[in-house]
């Protein structure tokens, strides 16, 4: 369940209170539905106002004053040849709060002329020029209201958009509050820029052909134009869910220095059944402009900056793009900022099972206070700085970097380590070893602190790995709470197999266990112990 929108700023505590004083003075107005009252993302308010799309031509995309159905003076009139996308949004945005909740929908008829051009079922609306941007009448009241929902098209194919935009490599700017876009097709290039507050966008592919089985690219003769990029979001408390965004050049999802926004089970990088095809292992990941068509250019990943934004359960696998051979491969998740959830995200892992990996660093982290929990990474490869060859790498020289969280991620076949940091994390946290195994009975895990690395108090956590030379956590064993003296005693819930053994990661309960930093720390993976007459020695492999 999605909790209700929140509403930020001087602004919403303003709108509160003043609603609070009415509802005091004018105890009648309670029983009155107010079209101003906070809704969840996507449960729909039933719309005051339908604008219905019914020709796939972008008929005379030059004009600033052509709607659908909406007059108003000189400034705007209706269009007497059709209701096409650029006039049914301008529409949108011309009309007053009274006419809010605003539902566009579609209506194009089985012969129209971009009907099935690629795929049965389908319609293609093609974008000629910048699109108006979806916004209000007034700076004043940003509140949109406005659905655009390809599903409403009669007709068509089902389990898959009906309603494909070629965008022309325009983009569309959302500069108000509280629509939803969902359940479309957007290819040939642009972004989908959220620029106010409380947007929903579910349920669309971007980037990918219109049977959903490969990359379209914005030009087809120059290949390096990849399908641009996804959702770009400069506002608060939006939701980007259940869509399918792959070769992007540019992030599929990027989030500025902005606040409590969701990204939650995307598909990204992948076809839109969310595989990835077989390549030959000498194409994978090769870095060179001339485009292969035997490779999958699944493109890039997602960046959050700002605070308490989530990403969660999304798949994230077949990155790859067009590049040189000293750029930066494309990162899976790129985490800057403070109080983010990262949690439950398949990295390098196709829905069929498949272990496709990516081509650059699985999760880079900087900022603050940020939990890594409860995410699968397998096959990601060295990404921002080849001198950490980590699965997870911490990455910052700000004095305010810290409370990091890392635990009960698995990592498999990755670059050589689990968790590393930077060069530019201070030596007193780079340093500092987790949690030692010194004996095993039976099922009975002990030990204590790490050399040198007092850790009392602290969380331990346990992870089984074999004995190859790349630290992995192929699962997590549990977790204990070390004594005040640093001391621990772990239960396993079955004895070792042959070949097999233990790494542990340490995670302050307190702030001053390491330096000056704050509960919520985690440090590196310990080396592996592995059962040698009950008593584990630790092995490092590399």
């Amino acid at each position: 369940m999605i909790d209700p929108l929140p509403i930020h700023g001087w602004k919403g505590r303003c709108l509160l209170t003043l609603f609070a004083a009415l509802m005091i003075t004018l105890p009648f107005m309670a029983s009155v539905p107010s079209q101003a009252q906070e809704t969840t993302p996507g449960v729909a308010q039933a719309p005051v106002t339908t604008i219905t799309i019914n020709t796939s031509a972008d008929l005379n995309p030059g004009s600033n004053t052509q709607t659908c159905t909406y007059s108003s003076g000189a400034l705007f009139v209706p269009a007497p040849d059709g209701c096409t996308l650029r006039r049914a949004i301008r529409e949108a945005a011309a009309r007053p709060p009274a006419d809010r909740p605003i539902a566009i929908v579609f209506n194009l008829a089985n012969d129209d002329p971009n009907a099935d051009l690629e795929v049965a079922g389908t319609w293609t609306l093609q974008v000629n020029a910048a699109l108006p941007p979806l916004r209000t009448a007034s700076i004043v009241n940003r509140t949109g209201q406005v659905t655009i929902d390809g599903a409403t098209q009669p007709g068509g194919r089902t389990g898959a958009p009906k309603i494909i935009i070629d965008t022309g490599d325009f983009s569309l700017e959302v500069e108000s509050e509280e629509n939803t876009i969902r359940n479309l097709a957007f290819k040939g290039g642009g972004v989908i820029f959220l620029k106010e507050d409380g947007n929903m966008v579910e349920d669309i592919w971007m980037g990918l052909s219109d049977d959903g089985q490969s990359i379209a690219f914005r030009t087809p003769a120059n290949p390096s134009r990849m399908a641009g990029g996804g959702v770009f979001i400069s506002s608060n408390g939006n939701t980007v869910r259940n869509n399918v965004i792959s070769g992007a050049f540019a992030k599929a999802v990027d989030i500025g220095f902005n606040s409590n926004n969701i990204i939650r089970d995307n598909l990204i990088g992948t076809r839109a059944d969310g595989t990835v095809p077989n390549i030959a292992p000498p194409a994978q990941c090769l870095r060179s402009l001339s485009l292969d068509p035997q490779n999958w250019y699944g493109g890039w990943g997602i960046a959050i900056n700002g605070s308490n934004n989530e990403v969660s359960g999304n798949r994230i696998a077949g990155l790859h793009i067009l590049q040189t051979a000293n750029s930066t491969p494309p990162l899976a998740l790129e985490i800057f900022g403070t109080g983010h959830t990262i949690s439950e995200n398949i990295i390098g892992v196709d829905s069929a099972g498949s272990k496709v990996g990516v081509c650059g660093q699985g999760i880079k982290v900087s900022g603050s206070n940020t939990q890594i929990i409860d995410n699968t990474i397998t096959r990601s490869r060295i990404g921002f700085e080849d001198s950490e060859p980590a699965a997870i790498l911490a990455s910052d020289t700000s004095p305010t970097f810290g409370q990091i969280t890392v635990q009960r991620n698995l990592v498999e076949a990755g670059p050589g380590e689990i968790y590393a940091f930077g060069a530019g994390i201070p030596a007193i946290l780079r340093q500092f070893n987790p949690a030692e195994i010194t004996a095993i009975d039976g099922l009975e895990v002990r030990g204590g602190n790490g050399a040198g690395s007092p850790c009392p108090g602290c969380r331990i956590d346990f992870y089984l790995d074999n004995n190859d030379e790349i630290a992995e956590t192929l699962s997590y064993l549990g977790n204990t709470t070390a004594d005040s003296n640093g001391n621990f005693t772990f239960t396993l819930a079955a004895e070792l197999a042959p070949g097999t053994g233990i790494r542990t990661s340490s995670t302050t309960q307190s702030a001053g266990i390491i330096g000056n930093y704050l509960a919520g720390t985690t440090t590196e993976f310990s080396p592996l112990y592995e059962q040698i007459n009950s008593v584990y020695l630790p092995l490092l492999r590399r």
